[in-house]
C-alpha cells in the first residue's frame, strides 16, 4: 500500500507508545505520525489481555515540510497540508456514548482552530450507517 497510495489512515495498530517507531520502518517513502492507546494499560505494569486501539496516519514524504501535525491523541490525529486536514479516527462503540460525543466534540474544538477549505475524515467510526440513531446523527451532523 506504501507504494500505491500517498496516505494511508490506519486504526489498531495495538502498539505501546515506546513501539511506535516500528511504524517508521514500514514504507521506505512514507512519513508516520501515530498514537498509541495503551498508555493507561502499561502504566498500570504488565499488561493483561490482548493489546488494543492506536492509531497511525502515513504520509508520502514528498510532502515534507507541507505537513502539520495538529494533534495526536489517542482517539484521532489530525494533520494539515495545505488548506486540507486530514482526520484519522477511531471512535468508541455507541454503548460509550458520553466519550463518543467528548471524542467528537474535542475533534470539532480542534479543527475550529484551523484555516482550511477541505476535511478528509476516516477511520473507525464504529456507527452503522444503516441505522438511524444518536451515533449516526452526531457523525453525519459535523459541521465547523
Amino acid at each position: 500500500m506504501c507504494n500505491d497510495y500517498d496516505i494511508i489512515f490506519v486504526q489498531e495498530h495495538w502498539l505501546a507508545p515506546f513501539d511506535l517507531n516500528c511504524l517508521d520502518k514500514i514504507g521506505k517513502r512514507m512519513v508516520c505520525y501515530a498514537s498509541s492507546a495503551m498508555d493507561t494499560a502499561i502504566s498500570h505494569g504488565c499488561l493483561k489481555g490482548r493489546p488494543f486501539g492506536g492509531l497511525a496516519l502515513f504520509v508520502n514524504s514528498s510532502y515534507g515540510l507541507n505537513i502539520k501535525l495538529i494533534k495526536a491523541v489517542t482517539r484521532y490525529i489530525i494533520l494539515k497540508h495545505g488548506d486540507t486536514v486530514f482526520i484519522n479516527v477511531y471512535l468508541p462503540s455507541p454503548q460509550c456514548e458520553e466519550v463518543f460525543a467528548e471524542c467528537l466534540a474535542s475533534i470539532l474544538q480542534d479543527v475550529n482552530e484551523l484555516q482550511y477549505c477541505d476535511i478528509v475524515f476516516g477511520g473507525d467510526l464504529n456507527v452503522d450507517f444503516s441505522v438511524s440513531d444518536t451515533f449516526k446523527r452526531y457523525v453525519t451532523k459535523l459541521r465547523t
